[in-house]
């Protein structure tokens, strides 16, 4: 990524993660899963939200290659990009 594109990148992320609508459920989402990869009911439960509201949020973060999942059986476990994993650390300081 050329650093033009890298700091496009990364304003867009920032306005997803502080100035949109639900913006703190993505950004907690995120910090969840610095831990390790989660399927939604984790998340759900780990952060006190609704499974929709997670699905919702994740889908978002799946859009914006935040997150990638891992399929193990019919359960979709979700993992942050290494991108992500980098500003989300940078950000949540």
């Amino acid at each position: 990524m050329g650093n033009h594109e890298k700091s496009s990148y990364e304003a867009a992320v920032l306005v997803l993660l502080s100035l949109s609508k639900g913006a703190k459920s993505r950004k907690n989402i995120l910090t969840a899963l610095l831990s390790g990869p989660k399927n939604c009911a984790q998340i759900a439960k780990e952060l006190s939200l609704d499974w929709w509201t997670v699905q919702k949020h994740i889908q978002v973060l799946y859009r914006e290659n935040m997150v990638v999942h891992l399929d193990f059986g019919r359960i979709k476990f979700y993992k942050l990009t290494a991108k992500s994993e980098e500003i989300i650390k940078r950000y949540s300081s």
